[in-house]
């Protein structure tokens, strides 16, 4: 099954909420185990 977190009321890994990549290309999410910057967020335009 695949799904656009941003798409969704919520979206859980175990018991973990994940949250929508930032931006409208990228259709990933992310949990709060992820470290570092996120491309898509702001600044990241040119990486």
């Amino acid at each position: 099954m695949a799904f656009y977190a941003g798409l969704m009321d919520d979206a859980w890994v175990g018991d973990m909420r994940v949250v929508p990549q930032p931006g409208d290309f990228y259709g990933g999410w992310i949990t709060s185990s992820l470290d570092g910057q996120i491309k898509a967020a702001a600044g990241t335009l040119h990486w």
